[in-house]
């Protein structure tokens, strides 16, 4: 039973840390769909 706590406790960071890059990604795209529509530079 602890094998399997320590287990789940590791495999949870790969999963955060994919949940936030995501997040990032979708921002990202979000913010260039937005410049393209107002034909201005993203930077």
């Amino acid at each position: 039973m602890n094998e399997f706590i320590l287990g789940a406790y590791i495999l949870v960071w790969p999963a955060l840390t994919l949940w936030v890059l995501v997040v990032l990604c979708r921002a990202v795209l979000k913010d260039v769909q937005k410049a393209k529509q107002e034909k201005r530079n993203l930077v």
